[in-house]
């Protein structure tokens, strides 16, 4: 199984992979059949075959060790920027235009990073290099990405006056358009190191940005050039890093161009999920800025003042988010190991298989899941004490309602992946549109029933968690119905149960001070083991399990 999942580039999303299901070659045992030419060519193809397993577990190191020295960095960025910065206002300002950028940012880089490395590793499989695909992706996404980057210059002032309502966020925007443009092309390249199973070098050119961007970040932030000079920072490592990829990967050389309908039909549908999913997790901040300008202004606030208190609450907001998103960003490796397994017990018509590594998946991600997210939940405001300033405070209910909400989140995401695998992209994607409404729906209705003041927050991250609820109830029942197979309903019983036993404890320990929260964090994180072994979730088994990892080590 090993080796069939390594026939898909390591770092491609899980949609991608479909092409590629069932691919895994025959293996016999009759050796006495064999005659030396045959058995030379057995040793050989073993022989490629351990190669390209020890290729692909270097792969899986570097890539594994870049992804978790990104997830670290921007941690560290978000934990560090709000001080730097100096108030709510100036994060809150930096915020929306980031979150604004990363939708647009995310869509690029996954669909094309996909859509090039799974042809430039068709192009090896068929003895080519390469080269002439790398050639085309760039002329595609220079276009893409001028495309792109010219409509947010030209529409900066009117986006930040007219629908924003902060002018402020007008040069932000306009920095946007160069990070977009540089992401458009610097995808393509990743693309095709990724295709090329050349996955040190892929490494090493997204540490080396991570490095860059946070420096660049938090140096002009530290500096005082404010959210501009943070967002400049931003934009230049975007730049930089384009520019060494150009010299190392090269721009490939010109040859006979595949239709460009073929590029489209492949990344439409793989942008339109990807963008579906970045909504959800990102369009709340753009809807929380609008609304609380328009309801300070409804009660009577100038313009320039509206616009800086919702540049606060989005500052609270997205302190907040910062945390709701740790249970998400940790899971999600579970998508990448579930789709191929899923994939190859479909292609080979094994129900029972694909049955059990759907229910094995879930109950292990929904456990993980809440294990992190109920005591976060519940110390809620012990958490947001830990590395924010006092007045960040105003965001713990929000983050209390949104570690749920992503809880509900990851395991929509890895039900599509699941979907996918047994290639039904289209309904994840359609699923993901109406969550996109439910969410945009939520926030306008909630925020502004809620009005300014202590509810605003709260209100936000009910109408995001609607959206997620609804998301994974609506692929789980779809997931159930294809495969007769979820999470066992006593399994689920008890994993809430367990995880109110944490919210409670973890609430109920005062968190009045760093160590108190972390102490709470603790506590409530030790109440759901426990209660998971209380109403037998966890048994001997899985205890010994852990004790046997623990003999190795």
């Amino acid at each position: 199984m090993f080796r069939a999942a390594t026939r898909e580039p390591i770092a491609s999303a899980p949609l991608d992979q479909t092409s590629y299901a069932g691919h895994t070659p025959a293996v016999t045992s009759t050796a006495s059949t064999k005659t030396e030419s045959e058995s030379a060519s057995a040793s050989a193809t073993d022989t490629t075959s351990d190669a390209s397993a020890r290729r692909a577990g270097r792969g899986v190191l570097s890539m594994t060790g870049s992804k978790l020295y990104f997830i670290v960095a921007g941690y560290a960025v978000q934990l560090l920027l709000p001080r730097l910065l100096g108030s709510p206002e100036a994060f809150g300002l930096f915020s929306t235009a980031m979150s604004f950028v990363s939708i647009l940012n995310n869509v690029l880089i996954t669909a094309t990073i996909q859509v090039v490395s799974k042809r430039v590793s068709e192009d090896l499989a068929h003895g080519r290099t390469g080269a002439a695909t790398l050639r085309q992706a760039l002329q595609l996404q220079l276009i893409v990405g001028i495309a792109v980057a010219g409509t947010l210059l030209g529409l900066a002032s009117p986006l930040a006056d007219h629908v924003m309502l902060d002018p402020l966020l007008a040069p932000l925007f306009r920095l946007s358009a160069v990070v977009v443009l540089s992401y458009a092309l610097y995808a393509a390249l990743i693309g095709a190191l990724n295709g090329r199973q050349d996955f040190l070098r892929q490494a090493m050119f997204d540490g080396s940005y991570t490095t860059a961007r946070s420096l660049g970040m938090l140096g002009a932030a530290a500096l005082g050039f404010g959210a501009l000079g943070a967002f400049a920072g931003f934009a230049g490592a975007a730049v930089l890093v384009l520019l060494a990829a150009l010299v190392v990967v090269g721009m490939g050389e010109k040859s006979e161009k595949a239709p460009w309908g073929a590029w489209l039909a492949l990344m439409a549908p793989l942008g339109l999920y990807q963008l579906c999913l970045n909504l959800i997790l990102q369009i709340d901040v753009t809807l929380l800025k609008r609304s609380v300008a328009e309801l300070a202004m409804a009660g009577g606030a100038a313009a320039d003042a509206a616009a800086d208190v919702a540049s606060r609450y989005v500052g609270f907001y997205r302190a907040a988010q910062t945390f709701a998103f740790v249970p998400y960003q940790l899971i999600l490796s579970v998508a990448f190991v579930i789709f191929p397994m899923v994939s190859q017990a479909v292609s080979l018509g094994d129900e029972a298989a694909t049955q059990r590594y759907i229910r094995g998946a879930l109950r292990f991600s929904l456990l993980v899941l809440l294990a992190i997210a109920s005591p976060i939940a519940g110390a809620s405001a012990g958490v947001m004490r830990i590395v924010y300033p006092g007045a960040y405070l105003a965001g713990s209910s929000a983050l209390a309602v949104l570690s749920i909400g992503m809880v509900c989140f990851a395991l929509f995401v890895i039900a599509a992946t699941i979907m996918s695998g047994a290639g039904r992209p289209g309904l994840a994607a359609a699923i993901a549109v109406i969550a996109v409404g439910l969410v945009i729906g939520g926030n306008l209705v909630l925020v502004h029933r809620a009005g300014l003041g202590e509810q605003t927050l709260l209100a936000a991250a009910s109408g995001t968690s609607l959206g997620t609820t609804f998301a994974f109830c609506a692929m789980g029942s779809a997931v159930y119905l294809r495969f007769n197979a979820f999470i066992a309903p006593a399994t689920a019983l008890r994993a809430l149960a367990s995880a109110a036993a944490a919210f409670l404890v973890a609430h109920l320990v005062p968190s009045t001070s760093k160590v108190m929260a972390l102490a709470a964090l603790a506590s409530g994180a030790l109440a759901y083991v426990i209660a998971l072994f209380v109403v037998r979730e966890l048994g001997k088994a899985e205890l010994d399990a852990v004790l046997r990892v623990v003999r190795r080590k």
